[in-house]
């Protein structure tokens, strides 16, 4: 319930004496919810003001992640590769980790790559997932297999497939994708990440506890 949220964080936003780092933290929930609604201005509008405020404090680093996030969600991978690198050495080790593989990512898939279409539909994928239209986001990511067969993002491809399917507790469908990944890409960025996914749904949700320990 986007527009209950929304008013609650603004109702927290506007009332008098409310502790600052409160105040910032919620405009950085504000944000999120802006994004989910596709309003990608007030997003970045909100996180760059936390930003800002909280320079030199996690909050503030945490702020300027999404809005590097939000970069390359819109495809502006050179914009976000740029605020990414001031991050890497950030003071929270949560931040810093996100934003190496973040860079690492994007460094990886486009490379040499002069063409960056593959790279702009999968980091639209993202964001409509994020939004929660997975259909639109499976159409999308459906689109990149088909235009652009082989291309270094096939496991990517897969191991959000397979986190959509998670989300929907579709586990059986999840389980093939990423087993896909563990055999053809165990070397890649996905390889440990599918392997450490497909133990938690062995362990958590289809009662496999030796599957899952050998994983």
């Amino acid at each position: 319930d986007l527009k209950s949220a929304m008013d609650l964080c603004n109702e927290i936003i506007s009332m008098p004496g409310v502790n600052a780092q409160l105040k910032n933290q919620t405009k950085l929930s504000l944000g999120d919810f802006y994004l989910i609604d596709g309003d990608v201005w007030e997003s970045t509008l909100l996180y760059s003001q936390v930003d800002k405020d909280e320079k030199d404090s996690p909050l503030g680093e945490e702020a300027r992640f999404r809005n590097a996030k939000l970069a390359y969600y819109k495809g502006d991978f050179e914009w976000a590769q740029t605020q990414l690198e001031a991050l890497k050495n950030s003071t929270s080790e949560l931040i810093s980790n996100d934003a190496i593989n973040l860079s690492v990512f994007i460094i990886d898939n486009l490379g040499m790559d002069t063409v960056e279409e593959p790279m702009q539909m999968f980091s639209k994928a993202e964001l409509l997932m994020y939004q929660n239209k997975d259909e639109q986001a499976k159409g999308t990511l459906d689109t990149i297999t088909y235009l652009f067969p082989g291309h270094a993002l096939f496991d990517d491809v897969e191991f959000l497939q397979a986190q959509m399917f998670v989300r929907k507790k579709q586990f059986e469908k999840a389980v093939p994708l990423l087993e896909d990944i563990i055999k053809n890409y165990k070397e890649d960025l996905k390889g440990d990440d599918a392997t450490f996914l497909l133990a938690k749904i062995y362990e958590e949700h289809l009662n496999d506890k030796t599957k899952a320990m050998e994983l």
